[in-house]
């Protein structure tokens, strides 16, 4: 799904995206005379005539009369560098502009030749039909659209009296045009503009497109989709090779590539066949710009796919270095790239594919990015501590904490919160802030894991069974696998109420807590079987109960005097059993790993009489 979003995205936005209001065939406004009216061409004596007899031969022209054309043509001062199809589309524009003003009130139109702004000042050629206060609400509805009015329309007498458009008008509609192009026509008030335009735009390129150019669009998709779909099934073969020769970044790059590419393909596809099409100057542009955008689209897919790629190379070099570091700032860039591509791609399409001016949402970012920052103080202190868990390095991914009565393992480290998983297996997720003051038990920075226990003997163990039973207990230290040889306690600690107790005070040094367990369970079990070899009892909660008896007996000693070599031939016979004890335990042939887990039952096989029934390897 998340493949074919850039499809979707690319679908709503032709679906949403109005179609433009196209003023060349579109119906005039109510303030337009009727297609019958008599008008006087040559001699137009003051701005309403002037005006009267442009909206007149527009209003003709849109009845199929193209021979109104020079009557329209007449009412404008056009420079002689300007062609006829460019005035044509001057005549155009100017029509949809006064179409979005809305009704024009031709009786407010001077109707004499000289005119005065006010009854004292001296009378002037010139008059300015806009802007004007009848139409100060442009400014109001633009404005929070990031636009405003660009130019003026104004009419003149000529050298022959006939009043026009004025020259620099011309010069001033295409700018007026595209600055007021966000406004909709302000007659047919009950319909949608693309209600409005969808049968003008559409209508002449029907009427007018042969049918070779219609089997060329078909033919230039058919064609653009079939190079799409081959470019796309090579990339994934491509990508599928590398994969299995170990090249995995080249073969995410591959795999990434091949859906923009096949967008990109039946894009340029469409915009090639689009091409031999008939179309009106508005509607060229429009489907022009969504070609445009559709490829830029297949660009910035590409490149939103790419840092996957980037993601996953990065991933390959932190993973050969020993620090933890990188491991979390792998996902930030990750996040930060893709967030930086799809603000860029927004404002450039917005800029240069649909003609918005971005310079006022730039401007504007200032302040609102000083209000949002006075809002949003709790996300701006969550991104300090993600700075600060970057470089302080209290945990890094994977180690094992303990912090604010959360206990888990740390899965994740963002911009905002950092989410830790329990080892009941639910996702903690954590505010940066918190851990700015907050205190950080890092379990996962031990080196050593420390083990601390008593084991109690009967009081009827001897002496020189002491003594051997403390130093075999050294021994296994001294010789098990992932125990600290530097350092470690084993004594007799206490005279408890029914027992001895020997301190046990040892550290293993393991990789993960599953290990330490396994080798705390071989310790516990060589020291099970050690006391065994020496008759060493483990005592258990006892009452001996005493009768006291008042004839004086003689005290009878229970142990010899040791002699000068007593502690020592105990400490031998500790070591030796120990040694025995683990002479031939597999251990001491191979160091064990870490603990696996592995699925499924033990396959066991067993005899009738249920005793386990072990196969010998055959030689061949």
């Amino acid at each position: 799904m998340l493949k074919q979003f850039p499809q979707i995205i690319a679908i709503l936005i032709l679906w949403l995206t109005p179609l433009p209001t196209l003023s060349a065939q579109d119906a005039s406004p109510a303030a337009a005379p009727p297609t019958d009216i008599s008008i006087d061409t040559t001699n137009p004596t003051n701005p309403r005539d002037a005006m009267t007899t442009f909206l007149a031969a527009m209003n003709q022209i849109d009845n199929g009369y193209e021979d109104a054309w020079p009557n329209a043509l007449a009412c404008f001062d056009f420079p002689d560098n300007l062609d006829t199809t460019d005035r044509k589309t001057t005549a155009k524009y100017l029509l949809d502009i006064l179409n979005r003003m809305g009704r024009i009130d031709m009786d407010s139109l001077p109707d004499t030749p000289d005119l005065k702004p006010t009854p004292d000042a001296q009378p002037t050629r010139r008059y300015q039909f806009f802007p004007a206060p009848d139409y100060n609400w442009m400014w109001t509805q633009l404005a929070p659209l990031g636009q405003k009015p660009v130019g003026a329309i104004a009419l003149k007498p000529n050298n022959q009296n006939h009043w026009q458009f004025s020259r620099q008008t011309v010069l001033d509609i295409p700018n007026l045009y595209k600055s007021t192009d966000l406004l909709p026509p302000k007659y047919h008030d009950q319909q949608s503009r693309l209600g409005d335009n969808f049968l003008i735009l559409v209508g002449p390129t029907f009427q007018q497109t042969p049918t070779w150019a219609w089997a060329s669009l078909l033919a230039a998709i058919f064609v653009g989709l079939l190079l799409g779909k081959i470019v796309q099934a090579s990339l994934r073969a491509a990508a599928k090779r590398w994969n299995k020769r170990g090249w995995e970044v080249r073969a995410i790059a591959f795999d990434n590539a091949a859906s923009p590419a096949s967008f990109a393909l039946l894009s340029l596809g469409m915009g090639l066949g689009i091409t031999q099409i008939y179309r009106e100057p508005k509607l060229a542009t429009f489907t022009n710009n969504i070609i445009e955008f559709l490829l830029i689209l297949a660009v910035g897919w590409f490149l939103f796919n790419l840092v996957e790629v980037i993601d996953a190379a990065l991933r390959r070099l932190s993973e050969k270095t020993e620090s933890k570091l990188d491991d979390q700032l792998v996902p930030l860039v990750r996040k930060a790239l893709r967030l930086f591509l799809v603000i860029i791609f927004t404002l450039f399409v917005a800029q240069n594919v649909f003609g918005l001016d971005i310079t006022g949402w730039l401007a504007g970012l200032g302040i609102a990015g000083l209000a949002v920052s006075l809002a949003a103080q709790d996300s701006i202190k969550n991104l300090f501590g993600s700075i600060t868990v970057l470089f302080d390095k209290p945990f890094t991914v994977g180690d094992w904490i303990v912090t604010e009565g959360i206990e888990g393992t740390v899965e994740e480290v963002g911009f905002r919160s950092t989410r830790i998983r329990t080892f009941y297996n639910s996702l903690i997720t954590l505010p940066n802030a918190n851990l700015i003051n907050a205190s950080v038990d890092n379990y996962g920075r031990r080196q050593y894991r420390r083990w601390k226990t008593h084991i109690g003997v009967q009081y009827d163990t001897t002496p020189d069974q002491l003594v051997a039973f403390t130093e075999g207990i050294r021994e296994l230290v001294r010789s098990h696998p992932y125990t600290r040889k530097d350092y470690f306690q084993v004594w007799c600690h206490e005279f408890a109420a029914s027992s001895l107790n020997i301190l046990i005070y040892i550290f293993h040094e393991v990789p993960d807590w599953s290990t330490e367990l396994r080798e705390r369970e071989r310790m516990f079990i060589d020291i099970v079987r050690l006391a065994d070899k020496l008759e060493v009892q483990f005592a258990f909660p006892t009452h001996t109960v005493h009768l006291y008896n008042e004839e004086h007996k003689p005290h009878q000693t229970q142990h010899e005097s040791p002699q000068s070599m007593t502690e020592r031939r105990s400490m031998i016979q500790g070591i030796r059993a120990a040694q025995k004890l683990i002479k031939d335990q597999p251990w001491q042939s191979q160091t064990p790993g870490p603990v696996t887990f592995t699925k499924g039952p033990t396959d066991l096989k067993i005899d009738e009489h249920g005793n386990p029934i072990i196969e010998k390897e055959t030689q061949d």
